[in-house]
């Protein structure tokens, strides 16, 4: 796939260079069809800096995958499960693929680190692959 969209590239595209991010995906799409774009979606932040409601997020996933997005790689800057479960959810029923992603920071080898083990990363894998 094709990364090509996502986090602050949709902010980029319309407050700096005053472009329509829809449009320009759509574009890219005509331009590339057979290749899957791929884009970072920020769970329920979407491509924003805060949490949207719901229906916000549905309804851009929906936009997104219309306009020719096709794999949404989905996060949480905190790894909080619930927030990526509606971008997961968002995705799902807009008919995109979805990629659960996981912020990863520390040394899982060093047994002095006790909050961000290897525990810690293989139990959020598990509530991931259960969603």
């Amino acid at each position: 796939s094709l990364e090509n969209w996502g986090g602050a590239t949709f902010d980029v595209t319309y407050r700096f260079l005053r472009e329509d991010p829809w449009e320009r995906l759509a574009k890219m799409r005509e331009e590339v069809p057979d290749i899957p774009f791929q884009m970072l979606l920020r769970g329920a932040n979407a491509v924003g800096y805060t949490a949207y409601p719901d229906n916000v997020v549905f309804k851009f996933c929906d936009f997104a995958v219309k306009h020719g997005m096709d794999v949404f790689r989905v996060f949480d800057s905190l790894n909080y499960v619930e927030n990526m479960r509606l971008g997961i959810d968002a995705v799902g029923t807009a008919g995109g693929i979805v990629e659960g992603a996981i912020c990863y920071s520390g040394d899982v080898s060093n047994p002095d680190k006790v909050k961000f083990t290897l525990d810690y990363y293989l139990d959020l894998t598990k509530q991931l692959v259960d969603l």
